[in-house]
């Protein structure tokens, strides 16, 4: 686990701007995905999935509970993957009723072409930043991801 030890963040504004920073993050990061070209076939879900896949051979009903999504979230995805020439399935040796999907070598690429330009635009959005910085607050969101996971359950009592 991931932690940063120093005073405890007692009011509103340091957490709401964090959410706030978070927030404007992700959009933003989306929003570059939308502008890469030809990247009608590289949606966030779908290379989040492929990502998944360039680490081994999985299930459907594994890969679902990974990313914490229905099974038929991932079959679909899966069959686009795979319409795509990106991914292929293959029944289970271990257990015939179930497949395997995995990456094809056209998938892999894509997923190394996606990491390659993730981090190119990272580095060079934070090239003003000092290294330590960039070291700390990686692992501010780290643990801060940590303890939301963990704490997910606790939503289970918000209406």
């Amino acid at each position: 686990m991931h932690t940063i030890s120093s005073a405890p963040v007692t009011g509103d504004d340091a957490v709401d701007e964090l959410a706030d920073a978070v927030t404007h993050l992700v959009r933003s990061w989306r929003s570059a995905g939308r502008r890469v070209p030809n990247a009608a076939h590289s949606t966030l879900a779908l290379l989040q999935l492929a990502g998944l896949l360039d680490e081994g051979e999985h299930r459907i009903g594994e890969i679902a509970e990974l990313r914490g999504v229905d099974q038929s979230v991932v079959s679909r995805q899966v069959g686009e993957l795979q319409a795509r020439g990106l991914a292929c399935r293959r029944p289970d040796p271990s257990d015939r009723r179930a497949g395997l999907v995995s990456l094809t070598p056209d998938g892999h690429a894509l997923v190394v072409r996606t990491r390659t330009r993730g981090r190119d635009l990272v580095r060079s959005a934070l090239e003003r930043s000092d290294a330590g910085d960039v070291h700390t607050v990686a692992r501010l969101v780290a643990a801060l991801a940590e303890e939301i996971e963990a704490r997910a359950d606790e939503l289970t009592g918000i209406s």
